[in-house]
C-alpha cells in the first residue's frame, strides 16, 4: 500500500497499521534513511519514475535528465513540510511550546546560520508579550545570562557544533536553573545533550551542487512553527 506512505505522516501511518510511531520512524532508519520524510520521499520519486515518462522520440528520459530546477525546488520544500509536520506532532514540540508559553523571561542566541532563525524567534516571541533578551554583543549575552531570572528559559540556535560561547551561555543559565531549548539539525548528539528540551529540523540538500535550501530558511520555517503555536496557545488562554 504505497498510498499509505505517500499520503499519511508517520503517526498516522503507525495508526493505519498498528504500532507506535517511533517504530516507523525507526523502521525508516533501519531502511537507510534519515527518517520517514526521507522514506516518503523516496517512495514518491519512485512512484513518479515508474510512470515512463518519456520525451517526443518515445525514449525514455533519465532522472537526471527530466529533473528541473523547479522541480528540486519543490522536492526540498515537500521535504521540510513533512519533516515540519513530524516536529510539530512530537513531544518535544509540545514540551517546547508549553515550556515557551509559560516563561517569565526568554533568552534567544543565535550561531552562524542560526542568527537569522534567532532574531524570528525573538520578534515572534516580543509579538505574544513575552520579555525577551536577545543580543549579539557576545560579551552582554554571557552577562544576561548569569542574571538570577525566575521562570528563565534560554533558547540556543546552532547547526553547527555548540562552541565554547554557546556552552557558557548554557552553563550560565542552568546555573540558575533555566530551561534550556535547543535548536538544531537533524543528527546532531552535541547541543542535545545539554539542553532539556531539543528541536531538530533537515537543514541538508541531497543535491550537493545546488546550495539549497538556505540552512537558515529551514530553520526559519521551524521557528515560525513555534511562534504559530504560542500565539494560538495565546488566544486559548
Amino acid at each position: 500500500n504505497t498510498h499509505l506512505l505517500r499520503d499519511y505522516s508517520s503517526q498516522q501511518l503507525a495508526n493505519a497499521v498498528g504500532v507506535s510511531q517511533s517504530s516507523v520512524v525507526k523502521f525508516s532508519q533501519k531502511m537507510g534513511y534519515r527518517g520517514y520524510p526521507d522514506l516518503k520521499l523516496a517512495v514518491n520519486e519512485s512512484l513518479a519514475r515508474g510512470l515512463g515518462l518519456q520525451n517526443q522520440m518515445g525514449q525514455a528520459v533519465s532522472a537526471d535528465e527530466q529533473e528541473s530546477i523547479t522541480d528540486i525546488i519543490r522536492q526540498e520544500a515537500l521535504k521540510t513540510i513533512d519533516y515540519l509536520a513530524e516536529v510539530e506532532a512530537s513531544d518535544s514540540f509540545v514540551q517546547a511550546v508549553t515550556v515557551l508559553a509559560h516563561a517569565a523571561c526568554v533568552q534567544v542566541q543565535g550561531s552562524g546560520e542560526g542568527c537569522y532563525p534567532a532574531t524570528r524567534l525573538a520578534q515572534g516571541l516580543c509579538e505574544v508579550q513575552k520579555q525577551v533578551q536577545h543580543v549579539n554583543d557576545q560579551r552582554l549575552a554571557l552577562l544576561l545570562a548569569d542574571q538570577a531570572v525566575d521562570n528563565k528559559v534560554l533558547v540556543v540556535i546552532s547547526i553547527d557544533d555548540s562552541d565554547n560561547h554557546l556552552q557558557e551561555l548554557i552553563r550560565l543559565n542552568r546555573a540558575h536553573r533555566s530551561k534550556i531549548i535547543g535548536i538544531c539539525k537533524y543528527g546532531d548528539t552535541r547541543l542535545p545533550s545539554l539542553c532539556d528540551i531539543t528541536l531538530q529540523m533537515l537543514v541538508d540538500c541531497q543535491h550537493p551542487d545546488v546550495m539549497l535550501p538556505p540552512q537558515a530558511i529551514n530553520l526559519s520555517y521551524l521557528v515560525d512553527l513555534l511562534v504559530l503555536a504560542l500565539q494560538k496557545a495565546a488566544k486559548k488562554g
